[in-house]
C-alpha cells in the first residue's frame, strides 16, 4: 500500500475573451437635387485620404458575402447596386448618389440592379 494520497486536479482558470465592438456599415442616402457628378466625388474621396476606383457590376451581377481586412467605401455613380448584410440578416438598396462604408471584418455581398451598377469604390 502506498501512503501517497492523490492531489486534486489543479483548475486552469477560465479566461474570458475580449469583447470587441460590432462593426456597423455607415449608409448615406442621396439628399442632393440631380444626379451625382463622378469627378466631384471622387475629389472628395481623395481629399479625405481614400484611394478610388470607378467600378461597375452588369445587371444582376455580383460578388458573394465575403470580408476585407481594411474598410470599404462604395459610392453608386448610377444604376443600383444590393449590399448583403448575412450577419445582420439584411440587405440596403443603393442607387445613385447613396453611400455605404463597410468596416474591417464585416461580412457583405453585392447585386447589381436590372440597370448595372456604376460606383466608386474606395479604401484607406
Amino acid at each position: 500500500m502506498s501512503d501517497v494520497t492523490p492531489r486534486p486536479p489543479t483548475q486552469t482558470p477560465v479566461l474570458s475573451f475580449p469583447a470587441f465592438p460590432k462593426p456597423v456599415p455607415q449608409i448615406v442616402l442621396w439628399a442632393d437635387a440631380g444626379r451625382p457628378c463622378e469627378v466631384l466625388l471622387r475629389d472628395q474621396l481623395s481629399a479625405a485620404g481614400y484611394q478610388v476606383v470607378k467600378w461597375s457590376s452588369e445587371p444582376a451581377t455580383g460578388y458573394p458575402p465575403h470580408v476585407h481586412i481594411y474598410p470599404e467605401l462604395m459610392w453608386l455613380i448610377s444604376g443600383s447596386l444590393t449590399v448583403i448584410l448575412p450577419v445582420e440578416r439584411r440587405m440596403i438598396e443603393l442607387t445613385a448618389g447613396d453611400r455605404i462604408e463597410i468596416p474591417a471584418g464585416l461580412a457583405h455581398g453585392t447585386m447589381a440592379g436590372a440597370d448595372g451598377a456604376v460606383y466608386l469604390l474606395a479604401t484607406r
